[in-house]
């Protein structure tokens, strides 16, 4: 049987020109599992102005929480690549009581917060699950004019103990890259991802380098959350770092080369451009 693939974390709405688009690692992630084979499954938390019936999302089974806001964001990106986002909504929290009891049972279960709305708790709510995390909600702040700022992770000591694998990427380590060494103490694995420039894994003293895809970039939005989900995936399934790490890249090279959630691939995509690699 595939996978039970959970994500935890809120489903998003991101400003496009004309209009909303599906956005949140909830989502990148789930679409990526779904494509790969697996069985995913999200819980989230929207508002109700949140297009529950987004035909992307067909084939994943999402247990919704109400919440008085969705979370939205206006990624922009300059000339160099580099994002400034703003935060127009935010979502309410999710704990452990949120999440269906027959899901704690899940393969590997991925929390992907936005905003810090992940209750740290949460991590000690599975028995046999991959656990796998994106810090990003939680060194993300914001000032008066919604202005997204990196902030130190205030939480790790309470989340990293009880995971097996974190990914981040250099962004998300702005506000305090020293942090790093402490991180790599606590968990397991930790993938540290440079965009177009490759990742380096560290796990009990070993460190491997990984190069990137090439990919013709044209909306990097998402793409460590696609990466995330397919390091997971492949990790479940061989224990292998560099199978993981290879696979990921690959992934993910896809997914940087159409708008918002558009050019996530499926598994034979990624197959084959593995066999030509």
């Amino acid at each position: 049987m595939s996978p039970l693939f959970l994500a935890i974390g809120h489903f998003c709405n991101d400003v496009a020109p004309d209009g909303y688009v599906l956005g949140g690692g909830a989502a990148y992630s789930t679409i990526t599992a779904r494509n790969l084979g697996c069985r995913a499954c999200a819980v989230t938390a929207v508002g109700p102005d949140f297009d529950r019936q987004q035909p992307i999302l067909a084939g994943i089974d999402v247990t919704y929480h109400d919440s008085l806001e969705t979370t939205i964001f206006d990624n922009r990106y300059g000339l160099d690549g580099k994002r400034q986002q703003f935060i127009l909504g935010v979502g309410g929290e999710l704990g452990g009581h949120h999440i269906p009891p027959q899901w704690k049972s899940a393969d590997i279960a991925y929390l992907c917060p936005l905003t810090g709305e992940v209750e740290s708790p949460i991590t000690q709510s599975f028995g046999r699950a991959l656990i796998g995390v994106t810090p990003q909600g939680w060194m993300r702040g914001w000032d008066e004019n919604r202005r997204v700022h990196p902030k130190r992770w205030h939480t790790a000591e309470a989340i990293l103990p009880h995971a097996d694998i974190l990914i981040l990427s250099e962004e998300d380590i702005a506000a305090s890259p020293e942090d790093l060494k402490q991180y790599i103490k606590w968990t397991r694995i930790v993938v540290l991802t440079k965009g177009r420039h490759g990742a380096t894994l560290y796990e009990n003293g070993r460190v491997i380098e990984s190069a990137a895809y090439p990919a013709h970039e044209v909306d990097p939005t998402g793409a460590g959350d696609v990466f995330a989900a397919a390091f997971l995936i492949k990790y479940h399934e061989t224990h292998s770092p560099q199978a993981a790490l290879n696979f990921a890249h690959c992934t993910a090279s896809f997914a940087v080369e159409g708008h918002g959630t558009t050019a996530i691939p499926t598994l034979d995509q990624v197959n084959a451009r593995l066999r030509k690699a």
